[in-house]
């Protein structure tokens, strides 16, 4: 086996105008360890090709000391469309009928606090073409009338930049429902969300994004690992799967909301208007998501926390992955 140390130099988001500073609350100090396994590979595979997701330090998190233990060499990737990055490892010829790549890094996570006033929100107006990408449809997120409706309905009487968020973020809050037990939850259908209206983290912010896709105000999903809420892990124990959203604020920039963990309980619904909680490692956003190299399969719905693979440029299912983190320490960000 070989192994690879990786440093990934940290990227700038630059954003336009004058951006209200945000600060940073607690810090948790992750150690986090994830094994992908692709399993019975077929006799006669030319190429194994997998992608990880591959988290980028951020003004919230801080993301170091990364270790690769691969067959083969492991080169990280960004595309440029969302700013995402991927460990990549292509597999040539491969002799045995499993492959595991194992990837050990430690993360600095911080609380995100962000206090919104208002009143120093701005409109947003001039030239917004850089944000094309988060005001149009795709094939996941689908802008229909029921959409276009709440929308109207929403804005009627909103006079402020500000005032037409909030509006989209009550309203998801109001009329969705947290649960995972009526069927097709889970894949961020906002036809179904419409509906239903019960749903789980990715169908909470499926419609908060495409409710403000219609409203013309740029929003975007973010794939976060989720830790266990409010534990302390001195051992390693098993992370999941958060999707949150991220909504533009002249003047503010990318504001963080979660309106399923609001929902749940895990925050107040004004903190998680603008604030998030440390329990997660952003590892990437947006849908629709192409990878980098690009995949000969189609899009993904979003930057999953499963390996995806792809094995003589077909994709590729029987995969597992053993995702798990410990803390190494918890203290203040501020002391006296």
């Amino acid at each position: 086996m070989l192994l690879i140390r990786i440093f990934l130099i940290g990227l700038i988001l630059l954003l336009t105008g004058n951006v209200v500073s945000a600060d940073r609350g607690e810090i948790k100090r992750l150690d986090i360890k994830y094994t992908a396994i692709v399993k019975e590979i077929p006799k006669n595979a030319k190429t194994v090709e997998i992608w990880l997701p591959y988290p980028q330090s951020d003004r919230y998190q801080e993301v170091y000391n990364i270790k690769v233990d691969s067959p083969s060499p492991a080169t990280v990737h960004y595309e440029p469309e969302y700013g995402n990055s991927f460990l990549y490892i292509k597999v040539k010829n491969p002799n045995e009928k499993e492959i595991r790549v194992t990837m050990n890094y430690l993360a600095d996570r911080y609380q995100a606090i962000n206090k919104i006033e208002p009143d120093k929100v701005g409109e947003l107006d001039g030239d917004i073409t850089q944000y094309r990408l988060y005001l149009e449809e795709n094939q996941y997120k689908a802008v229909n009338k029921d959409v276009k409706k709440i929308a109207q309905e929403l804005m009627k009487d909103k006079k402020t930049y500000y005032e037409k968020v909030k509006a989209i973020y009550d309203y998801v809050y109001d009329n969705m429902e947290y649960d995972k037990t009526a069927p097709g939850f889970g894949t961020g259908d906002v036809g179904r969300a419409c509906t239903v209206k019960k749903g789980n983290c990715i169908d909470f912010h499926s419609l908060f994004s495409a409710v403000a896709t219609a409203a013309g105000i740029p929003a975007r999903e973010v794939s976060n690992f989720d830790l266990p809420f409010g534990e302390v892990a001195p051992n390693y124990c098993k992370v999941g799967f958060h999707c949150s959203v991220e909504v533009l604020l002249p003047n503010y920039g990318w504001i963080p909301l979660d309106i399923s963990h609001a929902k749940k309980g895990r925050g107040t619904k004004e903190f998680y208007f603008g604030s998030l909680d440390n329990f997660r490692l952003q590892i990437g956003h947006g849908r629709n998501v192409l990878l980098s190299p690009p995949q000969k399969g189609q899009r993904l719905n979003l930057v999953s926390s499963e390996p995806y693979v792809e094995i003589d440029g077909i994709p590729y299912e029987k995969t597992d992955k053993d995702l798990v983190y410990k803390d190494r320490i918890i203290v203040e960000a501020k002391k006296d």
